[in-house]
């Protein structure tokens, strides 16, 4: 008979990348305040907002904590359930989540196709169900801006987000079969609630399982999570 803590269990995190992910500077606050600095700007020139007003005409930089939270997501994929369950490592990721899937679609496909597989086992960790949780509440929010496309529709423009998307996510988005890109962002929500459906017994009377099922289960009632991008309680920004 199969337990949730014998499915798909992942390999130990490599030491080094705990480390790297501990030197990150995972400053939410700010990467908010860098992200709406960037969205202004184009909110204004698609309502034809006279530019000339203005002392620099030049759109601001693509918010850099966004970016590098990209780049981190890219460079851990592989052992994103691995992170998920060691107690340091497990906040850290909780952030990086919440920082990418706030301001890109593609990044929310890109999370759980890195956890796939490995959700039953999350769901039961002490510190990887916390993860689950985060993740399952972000991929269903709406984004504050999808920064992936935003500016494309401008002068015709590609935006600087679909080339750091592109630049930071392209080989994940590609099936680790060769056969085409990763699938929708419905497809991979409707095999991760797949993938917990033969153990939610087991979840429902689980100390971190039920926490996790029932938000699969508001998911599936379509409630929203007004609260999804919020820091947890006890998480410090500067």
């Amino acid at each position: 008979e199969n337990t949730t803590e014998e499915y798909g269990r992942p390999r130990r995190p490599n030491p080094e990348t705990v480390s790297y992910l501990r030197g990150l500077p995972l400053e939410e606050t700010l990467a908010a305040e860098q992200a709406r600095t960037y969205i202004q700007y184009f909110q204004a020139e698609k309502k034809g907002y006279d530019k000339s007003k203005e002392h620099n005409d030049d759109p601001p930089e693509y918010p850099a904590l966004v970016s590098a939270t990209h780049a981190a997501l890219s460079s851990i994929y592989k052992e994103l359930a691995s992170l998920s369950c060691e107690e340091n490592s497990s906040t850290q990721i909780e952030t990086l989540v919440r920082i990418a899937c706030r301001y890109s679609n593609a990044a929310k496909r890109v999370v759980l196709a890195g956890m796939s597989g490995y959700w039953v086992f999350l769901s039961s960790h002490r510190f990887g169900s916390h993860v689950a949780q985060t993740v399952l509440r972000c991929v269903v929010a709406s984004c504050e801006a999808d920064l992936d496309v935003l500016g494309c529709d401008i002068e015709g423009g590609e935006g600087e987000g679909k080339m750091i998307i592109e630049e930071s996510y392209g080989s994940h988005l590609q099936s680790v079969n060769g056969g085409g890109e990763v699938p929708s962002l419905n497809s991979l929500l409707l095999q991760t609630l797949e993938e917990l459906k033969p153990f939610a017994a087991d979840l429902a009377v689980h100390v971190c399982g039920t926490h996790v099922l029932r938000t699969a289960l508001c998911i599936l009632a379509g409630v929203e999570f007004v609260d999804a991008y919020a820091p947890a309680s006890g998480v410090k920004n500067t």
